[in-house]
């Protein structure tokens, strides 16, 4: 028989590698619900659920007596709207941000038309209209140039986080700049970026690489005062990151040498899909991440640490082995081949651990596997 609940004992998981985080958030077993920010929306949202609007959720989560609230990725969508394809690991989706809870700015000259975006874009129905985020992110261009940018906290923002922020920047004024084509069709003094050509566009489009950080340091603070007001109710919130990133993204663009873009990651043949699956995301190089001590890794876990209590790895088993196939492979050709990176087995097991003790050894977040 099964014993019951309250007579089982959890505190094997305190000597556990995760054991101080295990301790920190407590050993009682919980309940929660896993939500997309977008299906979650207030009478105050504009055209989708907003940051703030988790507030509401979390009063829900104690009142169902639920202490763990996962949110679905909520980095920048791509141009597929997908959120397992986002164009940065870092970069939040403006779409999200509440137009109303805006800090360190003066609203009142912008309240009309503020409440007329709302009421264009009410929330509901049963899809998201895509043209929401782009009226945002035009009436937050407005709200910029006339909001003052020397906030302390904005200035802290910069700086701690320039690491990321400048190439996502980047790639979203040139990408602008191309017209928005792929970074991969843009012209070789684009896509190749040189410090001539950085200097050249931080001159001269000096406003729009701060419109990006001012948006993200936006972001930045209505997620962090989610995240407080979460603690304060004793609800831990689940950041869900991605394991992969677009081919096309800031973070593709930026570091090249972390990832092999003459492979597309995927999925084995199985039951289902005969030839396998083909997601398009390159995979990670490792060797030239670990050579590089895993700062990436680093940075992206730290920066997530400012909202999350824990975060769901995505595609666990994807740390151990990886399917690719060639990036220009077409999964109707008879002749498409595969194989798992590393190739060999008896790598799969030493490659995942390291890469998981390098995860949990650099952020207090507690780490949940999928599946």
């Amino acid at each position: 028989m099964l014993k019951k609940d309250k007579e089982i004992n959890y505190d094997w998981l305190l000597k556990t590698r995760t054991g101080e985080k295990w301790n920190k958030l407590g050993i009682q077993r919980r309940a929660g619900v896993c939500v997309p920010l977008f299906s979650v929306y207030s009478d105050k949202s504009i055209g989708t659920g907003e940051i703030p609007d988790i507030r509401l959720l979390i009063d829900w989560c104690r009142l169902a007596g639920l202490s763990v609230l996962q949110l679905l990725p909520l980095n920048e969508l791509g141009y597929d709207f997908s959120p397992y394809n986002s164009i940065s690991t870092f970069a939040l989706e403006p779409m999200y941000l509440s137009l109303s809870k805006l800090v360190d700015v003066e609203l009142k000259p912008f309240s009309k038309a503020i409440s007329d975006l709302s009421a264009k874009y009410s929330p509901g129905g049963d899809r998201i209209n895509p043209e929401v985020k782009n009226a945002k992110i035009e009436m937050l261009r407005k709200i910029f140039y006339d909001a003052s940018r020397n906030s302390l906290s904005f200035l802290k923002f910069k700086e701690t986080n320039m690491h990321w922020l400048r190439y996502y920047a980047l790639f979203r004024v040139i990408a602008d700049i191309n017209k928005g084509k792929e970074w991969m069709e843009w012209d070789v003094m684009d896509k190749y970026l040189s410090p001539s050509r950085i200097q050249k566009i931080t001159e001269t489009r000096s406003d729009e690489l701060e419109f990006c950080y001012w948006v993200q340091w936006q972001l930045f603070e209505q997620l962090r005062d989610v995240s407080a007001y979460a603690k304060k109710k004793g609800v831990l919130i689940m950041g869900d990151l991605p394991f992969l990133v677009s081919r096309n993204s800031a973070d593709v663009w930026a570091y090249k040498n972390y990832f092999k873009l003459h492979l597309s990651s995927g999925a084995p043949p199985d039951m289902y899909f005969a030839k396998g699956q083909k997601w398009g995301m390159p995979p990670y190089d490792w060797g030239n991440i670990r050579a590089d001590h895993y700062s990436y890794i680093r940075s992206r876990l730290k920066y997530a640490e400012n909202f999350y209590d824990m975060y769901r790895i995505d595609h666990f088993v994807g740390l151990f082995r990886l399917w690719t196939v060639n990036a220009d492979a077409s999964l109707n050709d008879e002749s498409v081949e595969g194989q798992f990176d590393p190739p060999h087995e008896q790598l799969w097991s030493e490659h995942g651990r390291e890469i998981i003790s390098i995860m949990n050894e650099c952020t207090s977040m507690l780490p949940c596997a999928e599946d």
